[in-house]
């Protein structure tokens, strides 16, 4: 089975969501070609998020930069 961010990755099924998403998949905003990995899979009044992370730009900064993906941006990313 092949992971992604569409219809497959997080299903609705019989009233309870299902997470075919794992930690650690490499996504990238389609957009601005930014890649980003998954930390995991939240429910938030029963919506499914994506929290994944990306070390900062700046050279030799070990930071990392946090983001929130909604299950209406899911279609802005795709696995790498």
């Amino acid at each position: 089975m092949k992971e992604n961010l569409d219809k497959q990755g997080i299903k609705k099924l019989k009233g309870k969501f299902v997470n075919y998403i794992s930690p650690s998949l490499l996504i990238r905003h389609k957009p601005t070609k930014i890649e980003y990995t998954v930390k995991h899979v939240v429910f938030k009044d029963k919506k499914p998020f994506i929290v994944a992370y990306r070390y900062k730009m700046n050279k030799g900064e070990n930071e990392k930069v946090f983001i929130k993906i909604s299950n209406k941006e899911f279609k802005d990313y795709e696995t790498v």
